[in-house]
């Protein structure tokens, strides 16, 4: 009874094995080295490999062959992408150096005519502005420098002025102990200026004010740290020899011009001070 059904079930059995052989070489090989190649350029590889399906199907040619033109437009694409971008950088830290180039220039006439002014106030005020406009030039030169225009790192851009505004304001035997920390914080441009400018002015204020409270050199703090809600704080801090006789508040309140830069460099950020 087993003899006529051994011949057909052994037909059956190889018809399959053909099948399978005949699927996996003209069928599953091919997807497998088109699927494998999909994944690599999804992921971000962009050699796109050896993806020759000569020997496969009419429309698994036509796939790979719009896989292929595919891949050469996104790379294509990209290319021209990051070309613009790059055009675009190099435009904007042109700008940025124009601008410092021209407020250093502009400084250097308020100098020449601090030195024909006559009353002491008059030197004191133009002196005021002209500090202003240098720290602003040290915004623009540091934003030239910094990498990323984009995507700018606050602690590069922070630790730089902050080094610039010490050196500035520095003398012999006028130094000051500065500590800073700050945190990996990116910012955009239209943040990075306004938070510069603040410290510039916060960072010369607490100089101006800062006193040894003993032996040692005036001590200036300053930090950036990143909050879990997203937010970041700004702390400048001084020494000051006699802490009883100073009010914050009062100073603020006395609405004078740093403290009205200080508000409204705040207001640009959406913080306060």
């Amino acid at each position: 009874i087993a003899t006529p059904l051994l011949m057909p079930a052994l037909i059956w059995l190889a018809s399959l094995i053909v099948a399978w052989v005949s699927v996996e070489l003209l069928v599953n090989r091919h997807v497998r080295k088109l699927s494998t190649s999909f994944k690599s350029f999804a992921s971000g590889d962009r050699r796109v490999g050896d993806i020759d399906v000569s020997g496969a199907p009419l429309e698994i040619r036509e796939m790979a062959s719009a896989y292929e033109r595919m891949t050469e437009a996104v790379m294509r694409d990209e290319a021209d992408l990051e070309n613009t971008v790059h055009q675009k950088e190099v435009l904007l830290r042109e700008v940025h150096h124009r601008v410092k180039i021209n407020l250093q220039l502009i400084a250097s006439i308020m100098n020449m005519q601090m030195r024909k002014a006559q009353s002491p106030e008059v030197k004191a005020l133009i002196k005021g502005l002209q500090d202003r406009v240098m720290s602003l030039a040290t915004v623009h030169r540091d934003l030239y420098q910094t990498t990323g225009l984009t995507d700018v790192h606050a602690g590069e851009l922070l630790s730089s002025i902050t080094r610039q505004i010490a050196n500035m304001a520095s003398a012999p035997g006028h130094r000051f102990d500065i500590r800073t920390h700050f945190a990996d914080v990116h910012l955009t441009p239209d943040q990075a200026v306004p938070l510069a400018l603040l410290l510039a002015e916060a960072l010369t204020n607490a100089m101006k004010y800062a006193s040894p409270a003993g032996s040692a050199a005036p001590l200036l703090e300053v930090q950036l740290t990143q909050a879990e809600n997203g937010q970041a704080a700004l702390l400048v801090a001084n020494s000051v020899a006699n802490a009883a006789t100073f009010n914050l508040e009062d100073t603020v309140a006395g609405a004078g011009l740093g403290a009205q830069l200080l508000q409204a460099f705040a207001l640009q950020l959406g913080g306060q001070v």
